[in-house]
């Protein structure tokens, strides 16, 4: 940031000019954080959609720090910290509206890298009975008997429990 004050030019415009440099430095690095954590993660046996979600929360906390050191560098904190404290608790009033959203997000993670169960399993849960089709972050498909499928969220399902089946052999079934 020395070189900076080489150019000679009046402080506003030196601000503005490292908020730049701050901005290109931070999508540099953070392109090649995500490379590097993409790359990392799919030698990992979580699922692509926890990875998928652990790669972009890592780049939003990173751009979070990005823009926090420009409103700094700025010296615009008087303006942002009120707004930020505003969007804390808008973010706590979405979160307590999208929570079964969430809890069912968070299940489905769990379930995800806990593998309990895989598609193709035979699991009872909730009533019902019958062969796992899908696993999402959200929801778990399930085919029943007389062939209707039922989708139902990831929260119902950990809350709830299951009872897992053992898979019948070709052998046995014959």
């Amino acid at each position: 940031m020395e070189i900076l004050y080489l150019l000679n030019l009046p402080q506003p415009y030196m601000a503005y000019l490292k908020a730049i440099l701050i901005l290109i430095v931070a999508f540099i690095i953070i392109s090649f954080i995500s490379r590097f954590i993409r790359r990392f993660l799919s030698t990992t046996i979580l699922p692509p959609d926890t990875q998928n979600i652990l790669r972009r929360t890592l780049t939003y906390i990173l751009w979070f720090i990005a823009i926090m050191s420009i409103i700094a560098e700025l010296n615009l904190e008087n303006i942002f910290m009120p707004i930020m404290g505003m969007s804390v608790l808008a973010g706590a009033a979405v979160a307590l509206a999208v929570k079964d959203i969430l809890a069912d997000a968070l299940a489905g993670i769990y379930l995800l890298l806990d593998r309990h169960f895989n598609i193709g399993d035979q699991i009872e849960t909730m009533k019902y009975k019958g062969e796992i089709i899908d696993v999402t972050l959200r929801k778990t498909r399930v085919k029943i008997d007389d062939g209707t499928i039922v989708v139902l969220p990831n929260g119902k399902i950990d809350s709830s429990g299951w009872v897992l089946y053992e898979k019948m052999t070709e052998t046995e079934g014959n």
